[in-house]
């Protein structure tokens, strides 16, 4: 009997714990528990997958640890092994016996996420309401904090997170961008950061100073960067200075014009061209807008170039006797290529390497550069000049001005001359029906013979109003004159 009863609490034991693992969608737990493919971990407000999925060209087969928000995979805002992308579906992620939380893969090495100092035996990690992953310690009261996402971010900046120092640590929180819209590689051009001397955000390039909101002059707001939330959420700006840590974050809130199912969140995305991108508002900071030349909108200049020149992305063509020079280096994105063309006070332009599927390497191009007024041909980074540019217009501007006005001149011209020889013509008709009339009544009173003698009249005065019409209109051919 008692045999009998033991195997049934046993049962009933194991089907509970396993019951709560499956309710418990959220967690990761120590011992046999592990994260496969295609199985995910899925937040309490079901926004936040952890999961494997599969990034790059379509060629590629690379899989990657990451966490995404509202069911989009096609850009996680955090990935495990940005570095290390896993070349099939064999990325287990277990907390081992010892307390070390690692991603293994065949054919690699292990990407370790904490080693425990100790043998412990109750730690779990857990994707929480905010999209945090976080690994604790169970058996301490306060659920000691082992390990986060949030220290370690890839390319986006999420509610929560800091970007700044932590004193005590030396942890240094910052954004890097992906090398390419495909490449999530950690070899981005960019780089976005707290600087805590100047209080303010700034975008680098290669570690030189590309974009700068300006000094934080607000809660909400900052020199070159003002978040227009619209009807939906607002932002808070949050700035702490203390002896363990210097750090920026923002917070999002409902106001009183949020629908009852709006959800409260929002992300700022540092993109490969080096714009910062929040994706509730759609706004974009820095970027294409920053062409190396200016130092408006917050941005820097970062060339030897003129102030006149830029880069413009035209359609167009290159002769094939243009010098070129090749490099098909995957880790330049199309923003390195123009750092390097830029430069180069002889290159003209610069495109991605076409054989290249994920965009990276680059084209240099050395000589005359046709551009397509249709905009069906490929597209190339051409470096202007802006004056010239602008020459160019304001001499065509002038000479369309002039046409119009010769056209227009030419128009009044005629105008008046067929306004003229109307009036002049209506004059002489006057005339005609007046001497006819006088000439009919002298008939009548003379003779009484009308028909006759009103023919002959008729004809003399036609003759000599044609003749003084004549004369006059020869009077008028050296211009115009007086109507």
């Amino acid at each position: 009997m008692l045999p009998c009863m033991a195997s049934w609490i046993y049962r009933f034991l194991l089907f509970c714990f396993c019951a709560s693992h499956a309710l418990a969608a959220d967690t990761l737990y120590q011992g046999d528990d592990s994260l496969s493919s295609p199985n995910t971990l899925v937040s309490k407000n079901g926004l936040f997958t952890l999961g494997f999925t599969g990034l790059g060209s379509a060629e590629s087969n690379a899989s990657y640890l990451g966490i995404w928000y509202n069911n989009d995979t096609s850009h996680p805002f955090w990935l495990a092994n940005r570095g290390k992308p896993i070349a099939d579906n064999s990325g287990v992620l277990a907390i081992d016996g010892s307390g070390n939380m690692k991603l293994t893969y065949s054919g690699g090495d292990p990407v370790e996420f904490y080693s425990s100092q100790s043998s412990t035996t109750n730690i779990t990690a857990i994707l929480e309401d905010s999209g945090n992953f976080v690994l604790k310690d169970e058996n301490s009261g306060s659920q000691q904090v082992l390990w986060q996402s949030f220290d370690s971010p890839t390319d986006t900046f999420l509610p929560g997170m800091k970007l700044g120092i932590n004193h005590r640590t030396g942890q240094n929180w910052s954004l890097l961008s992906w090398l390419s819209d495909l490449v999530p590689t950690p070899a981005g051009a960019f780089t976005f950061e707290w600087d805590t001397n100047g209080k303010k955000l700034v975008i680098k390039r290669r570690g030189v100073f590309y974009w700068t909101s300006g000094p934080l002059r607000s809660n909400t707001s900052f020199e070159n960067f003002y978040l227009n939330s619209g009807k939906e959420v607002d932002f808070s700006f949050i700035n702490d200075s203390n002896a363990d840590e210097d750090y920026f974050m923002f917070k999002v809130s409902a106001n009183e014009y949020a629908s009852r199912d709006q959800r409260n969140f929002s992300m700022w995305q540092l993109r490969s061209d080096g714009s910062i991108v929040d994706l509730t508002t759609s706004q974009a900071f820095g970027g294409p807008i920053c062409k190396g030349n200016n130092a408006d909108a917050g941005c820097e200049r970062w060339t030897c170039r003129s102030n006149r020149n830029s880069f413009e992305l035209r359609s167009g063509s290159f002769n094939y006797t243009v010098p070129r020079k090749y490099d098909d280096n995957s880790g330049l994105g199309i923003s390195d290529c123009k750092d390097i063309c830029w430069k180069d006070c002889q290159c003209v332009g610069v495109t991605p390497m076409a054989n290249n599927v994920n965009n990276t390497g680059c084209v240099f191009w050395y000589g005359s550069f046709t551009q397509s007024l249709t905009g069906n041909n490929f597209q190339h980074y051409i470096i202007v000049d802006q004056g010239s540019s602008g020459k160019r217009k304001s001499k065509w501007i002038w000479i369309i001005l002039a046409s119009v006005g010769f056209v227009s001149l030419m128009g009044l011209a005629g105008l008046l001359w067929y306004l003229r020889r109307r009036r002049l013509g209506e004059k002489y008709l006057f005339e005609l029906l007046t001497m006819d009339a006088t000439n009919d009544m002298l008939e009548l009173e003379n003779d009484g013979n009308k028909g006759h003698n009103l023919n002959v009249y008729s004809a003399a005065t036609i003759m000599a109003a044609t003749n003084s019409f004549s004369a006059e209109n020869k009077l008028g051919q050296g211009g115009f004159g007086p109507v």
